[in-house]
Formats: C-alpha cells, sequence, structure tokens
C-alpha cells in the first residue's frame, strides 16, 4: 500500500488526487451521455424533419398533377376555341361577302334605274 507523500487540509494527498481523477471521470462520462443524449435529439428530429418533408414532396406531386390535367384541359378548351374562331370568322366574311354582294347591287338598280327602286321598295311595304 501506498504512503501519502503529504497532507493536504487533513487528508492525504493520494485521496485528494484520485478523488480528482474520479471527479474528472465522472464528469467525462456525463458529458459522453449528454452527447450521446443530444445525437439522439438530432437524430429524431432530422427522421421526423425528413418525414415532414416526404408528405410535403407527395402533396406537391398530387398538386402538380392535378395541376398537369387542368392546363391539359386548359389547352384544349383554348385549341376547340380557336378553331370555333376561325369557322365563326368564315362565316362572318361569307356573311360580309353576300351582304356586300346585294348592296352593290342595289347601288346598280339605283345608278340604273331609281324609280324601279322606289317602287319595288313601296310594294314591299304592303
Amino acid at each position: 500500500m501506498r504512503r501519502p507523500l503529504a497532507i493536504m487540509e487533513g487528508k492525504p494527498i493520494l485521496i485528494v488526487v484520485s478523488s480528482i481523477k474520479d471527479e474528472r471521470e465522472l464528469k467525462r462520462q456525463r458529458r459522453k451521455q449528454s452527447n450521446r443524449e443530444s445525437a439522439r435529439r438530432s437524430r429524431l428530429r432530422k427522421q421526423a424533419e425528413y418525414g415532414e418533408l416526404a408528405q410535403h414532396v407527395d402533396v406537391l406531386k398530387e398538386e402538380n398533377t392535378t395541376l398537369r390535367a387542368e392546363l391539359d384541359n386548359v389547352k384544349k378548351e383554348y385549341d376547340e376555341l380557336l378553331t370555333q374562331n376561325a369557322s365563326l370568322k368564315e362565316r362572318m366574311q361569307g356573311k360580309a361577302r353576300g351582304l356586300s354582294s346585294v348592296i352593290n347591287n342595289i347601288q346598280i338598280d339605283l345608278d340604273s334605274d331609281p324609280q324601279s327602286v322606289k317602287s319595288d321598295c313601296k310594294q314591299g311595304d304592303h
């Protein structure tokens, strides 16, 4: 057995040194345990964040699918409206040509015999 070299505050120095080493070891063990717990909480937090992000990705994918379908429907409707508009323009141009032809015929009739046009109009009133 070792003999103490000196006495400090009524305790042998070997016991004081041993006590300091035990205290340091205890602090080291507590710090390790605290670090383990912190790492565990960090892993759990990251796992939860990953889960939330994965759910958000699923929601965004569904929304993207819905929006793409809506866009396709709008494009189809747009194409149908373009076709309908072109058809209506053609009909309008045909009617305008027909009206222009009628106006030209009336103008020709007026230029050639204004009296007959007046009598035709009066007969149409009856």
